[in-house]
């Protein structure tokens, strides 16, 4: 199982979902074992390394990667956090919109328990679903481009001018993609879609 060539330690994803829904991080057998039995609609799965920390996270030939963290706080903390750019295409080209970035709920422990909750530790999506099916926002880990969060970051000039790039070479990725995947009509290229993804249950809803 790729989770085992991991060592143990990965990041299942529903390549179909969003704000944070569908992202499973394994860092133990409970962890994996809720996932295994938790009823799954789709019957596709990306997995990927997992970056945790230096500790604990994922191995692969070429290493392990880890978070750094945001700056640590008067407790000796550091935060995993994401760095988030924004784009819009105009007719000179692509423009930046906002940056900011979140931060996780819970900070980066040096060793795992075996009750750990990994996603607490690494997940910094901040909305939140409700048990009535409603959303909300924990907006007390969004971190803003002002002078108090930015410095929290660590960051500097050249990692946002990289963050820049990687979201419009994203972008234009995606869109080059879906242009591909559609004929002159303007209708799915079904055959060309399934050898990319033959997800039965996605292909359902699309066809």
């Amino acid at each position: 199982m790729q989770v085992e060539r991991l060592g143990g330690h990965a990041v299942v994803k529903v390549p179909y979902s969003n704000a944070g829904q569908g992202v499973y991080t394994i860092t133990s057998k409970a962890e994996l074992t809720r996932f295994m039995g938790a009823p799954h609609h789709y019957d596709r799965f990306v997995v990927q390394g997992l970056i945790g920390n230096s500790a604990w996270s994922s191995e692969d030939l070429e290493g392990r990667l880890f978070h750094v963290g945001t700056l640590p706080d008067r407790r000796g903390r550091i935060f995993a956090a994401d760095l988030r750019v924004m784009v819009m295409s105009t007719p000179a080209g692509f423009r930046p919109v906002s940056i900011y970035a979140r931060r996780a709920a819970a900070p980066l422990a040096e060793r795992l328990a075996p009750d750990s909750n990994s996603w607490s530790m690494l997940g910094t999506n901040l909305s939140v679903k409700g048990a009535d099916g409603g959303w909300s926002a924990e907006a007390d880990r969004l971190l803003m481009m002002d002078t108090r969060d930015f410095n929290r970051l660590g960051v500097g000039l050249d990692s946002l001018i990289e963050a820049y790039v990687q979201a419009v070479l994203a972008t234009l990725a995606i869109d080059n993609l879906s242009s591909r995947l559609l004929n002159t009509k303007g209708k799915l290229r079904r055959r060309l879609f399934r050898s990319l993804n033959d997800d039965r249950a996605l292909l359902a809803e699309l066809c």
